[in-house]
C-alpha cells in the first residue's frame, strides 16, 4: 500500500511504519539508528552554541 513504507533516516533502508522506530519525528529501522541521529543532533546543537549565538558573531 501507498505510504505504509518509510525509510530510516540514518540508512535509507525500508521500514514499514507500524514496525518502526519513531522519534523525533523521524522513522528509523533500530533503537541504534535512532540514538546515532540524537547523538549527531546534539553535537550539531554543541557547535552551533558555541558560535556565539548571535547573527554575525
Amino acid at each position: 500500500m501507498f505510504g505504509s513504507t518509510k525509510h530510516c533516516t540514518i540508512c535509507g533502508m525500508d521500514v514499514k511504519k507500524e514496525a518502526s522506530v519513531k522519534r523525533f519525528g523521524k522513522y528509523f529501522c533500530s533503537d541504534e539508528h535512532a540514538q546515532k541521529y540524537a547523538d549527531v543532533q546534539m553535537t550539531r546543537q554543541q557547535k552551533d552554541n558555541d558560535r556565539g549565538g548571535g547573527c554575525c558573531c
